[in-house]
């Protein structure tokens, strides 16, 4: 008796096991294919073979994206949320809003909330954060990728999304523009001395970023910026618990103008040095009346500097345009984390 429960026990977690992969090939097939834009880390793992760790911006949703009938600060880590999505150029699909309900039509991805909310940023995992690949290619991706040093290619994932928002990995792509950062002078100042500096002193001591798009293709691209430097933008991580954003609103949003447009060769690099304590990246915190430059209010908190292409109006033909958003690796104002 005891040994045919075992039996038992043992061939319903098979039929488990079996039902879910095929429920997962079942997607690979029939689902719609989209790709998500992605960050890769890690891509080796001796103990399991050769894989490549991924991100997305789904994964940190930040509070103002989300609708649902639970407080956003009240999700508990294993809770389910559903991903709307909405379609974008090259077929990359990116958030439309973040719901603890499955909606009612679109396409979605289910995740689960992976860890508590902090700093107004909702963490989500939803089972495509790891893609297998050929054994002994992972160290070809991640050269391909590039590292902290130099330019960084992000991936572009196709997902086969089923009618349930399950989520399956397929293959994947290189985007066509690449991304590079440096930070310059980053202070070590303590907090507690920074109070009485004047404008001027904040822009000095202030960290300067440099950034770098590439066209890592073959073929001619365009981009924007603007010289208030509207293509880029400042994004809080939230990891203290503290919700920042950026104070400045003038280039939101950001429309495309003829002038504006940089026209980059294969190979060639779009370099861009930005000192975060121009008013142009002041911060506030959300509640607040005021702003202050990072390396004055928020010396302990990380940061990504993002670049998005800006929006165009009805009826202008730009058929090079890069279109997207791209993060530079995290950073502090006391020097590189990520």
């Amino acid at each position: 008796m005891h040994k045919g429960l075992i039996v038992a026990l043992v061939l319903s977690q098979l039929g488990v096991l079996g039902y879910l992969a095929g429920q997962r090939e079942w997607v690979r097939q029939r689902g719609e294919q989209i790709y998500l834009r992605t960050a890769p880390v890690d891509p080796r793992d001796p103990m399991r073979g050769d894989y490549v760790r991924l991100s997305y911006g789904l994964n940190s949703v930040d509070l103002a994206q989300y609708r649902g009938k639970t407080a956003g600060t009240a999700l508990s880590r294993g809770t389910a949320v559903y991903a709307l999505l909405k379609a974008g150029p090259d077929d990359v699909y990116e958030l439309d809003y973040l719901s603890d309900s499955a909606p009612p039509s679109g396409l979605y991805l289910r995740g689960r909330v992976s860890r508590e909310v902090l700093g107004g940023q909702i963490p989500v995992s939803y089972g495509i954060e790891q893609y297998f690949v050929e054994q002994g290619s992972g160290e070809a991706i991640e050269l391909r990728r590039g590292d902290r040093e130099g330019v960084q290619i992000p991936m572009e994932v196709a997902v086969a999304v089923g009618s349930n928002g399950l989520g399956v990995l397929s293959a994947y792509r290189w985007s066509r523009l690449g991304i590079g950062f440096e930070q310059i002078n980053p202070t070590t100042t303590a907090l507690s001395n920074t109070l009485n500096w004047d404008s001027a002193t904040i822009a000095q001591r202030s960290p300067v970023l440099v950034v770098s798009l590439q066209n890592v293709s073959d073929t001619e691209l365009k981009i924007a910026d603007n010289d208030k430097h509207c293509g880029f933008s400042l994004q809080s991580l939230g990891d203290t618990g503290r919700s920042l954003s950026q104070a400045d609103k003038s280039c939101s949003p950001y429309v495309l103008r003829e002038a504006d447009m940089i026209n980059l060769a294969p190979g060639e690099v779009y370099r861009v040095e930005l000192n975060m304590g121009l008013p142009r990246w002041y911060v506030t915190e959300r509640g607040s009346s005021t702003s202050s430059a990072i390396v004055v209010s928020a010396a302990n908190e990380r940061f990504r500097l993002v670049y998005q292409a800006p929006s165009v109006l009805p009826g202008m033909d730009v058929p090079l345009l890069w279109r997207g958003s791209l993060a530079s690796p995290a950073f502090s104002v006391r020097g590189r984390v990520d």
